[in-house]
């Protein structure tokens, strides 16, 4: 395991790219957004622009060089798609052309939203069906790809233990898995405790994370809440908040995940800018004990093939 953020947590702590960020965390480790033009910030443009193209071969083989002249790795890229979207083929293509490019910067997964258009309307089967036929799509047309693709327990269905066990059985392959962020069950509502028993049972899927938190009343932490409960004033740095991440990577190290621990702190915008780079400094700290722990690193280091 390493450590890696974010990119909008970078910019958002106020530094004005992402290798400035790197070098001041100490880390070499970042997850990017893909826009759907397949475009992806410069790691030394002010805050991230220019924008890199990743469209074509060529291009995302710029992309790589323009990373690893400064020794940064691509842990994860992001994508904010809709399986369910009335223009369905642009969402296959956009996931299609994030998942090529994606074998070519050498990224660990690619982030998949798990909302969909409708979805509260739509019947369990039916939304089990849609999606994982999206993503069938996806995984069939980029076949000579080895990057998997990693769906995000994010917003109410892909909070949702039954749903998300039921899209990776119906999919069913090594190259579909989890994005586990370790914020978002307890969001949704669950028990800390149902929190940790349902990662456990995600545990052998997750290719990728995202790392955040949240500090309840010591009342509220064992109960069944409403999703998103009070979350704007509860949600807090990583290595404060209820959710232990010792115990998540313990989790994580028993089932062989060996990918990074990526911040994505959403609580950085309650505190004064002057103050954000060293919160995000202490999660990193906190993160990376937590990785060499476990035998990884703080860094991302390139495994020989």
């Amino acid at each position: 395991m390493y450590v890696g953020v974010r990119d909008v947590c970078i910019f958002q702590a106020g530094y004005d790219s992402i290798l400035e960020a790197m070098e001041e965390l100490e880390l070499n480790s970042v997850e990017v957004a893909v826009e759907r033009a397949l475009q992806i910030p410069s790691p030394d443009g002010a805050a991230g622009n220019p924008k890199l193209s990743v469209a074509s071969e060529a291009q995302a083989l710029e992309a790589a060089e323009a990373y690893s002249q400064w020794n940064l790795h691509i842990s994860g890229l992001l994508l904010a798609n809709n399986f369910n979207a009335q223009a369905l083929d642009a969402e296959i293509e956009w996931a299609v052309g994030a998942v090529q490019a994606g074998q070519v910067l050498g990224v660990d997964a690619v982030r998949v939203d798990s909302a969909m258009t409708g979805q509260q309307e739509l019947p369990f089967e039916q939304r089990v069906t849609i999606y994982a036929d999206a993503v069938r799509q996806v995984l069939a047309v980029t076949e000579d790809c080895q990057v998997p693709l990693a769906i995000e327990n994010h917003g109410a269905q892909g909070n949702n233990p039954q749903w998300l066990h039921q899209v990776l059985e119906t999919v069913n392959s090594p190259r579909f898995g989890v994005t586990l962020d370790t914020g978002n069950f307890y969001w949704a509502g669950h028990s800390l405790d149902t929190v940790y028993e349902i990662m456990q049972d995600l545990a052998a899927h997750v290719r990728h994370t995202h790392c955040k938190n949240i500090a309840y009343p010591v009342q509220y932490r064992q109960q069944r809440r409403e999703l998103g409960w009070q979350y704007g004033e509860y949600v807090a740095p990583i290595h404060q908040g209820d959710v232990d991440h010792g115990k998540i990577v313990d989790i994580l190290t028993v089932a062989g995940y060996e990918g990074g621990l990526n911040m994505e702190d959403e609580s950085l915008g309650k505190f004064p800018p002057p103050q954000r780079r060293h919160v995000l400094r202490q999660e990193a700290d906190y993160l990376a004990r937590l990785a060499e722990e476990a035998g990884g690193s703080r860094r991302w280091c390139e495994v020989p093939a």
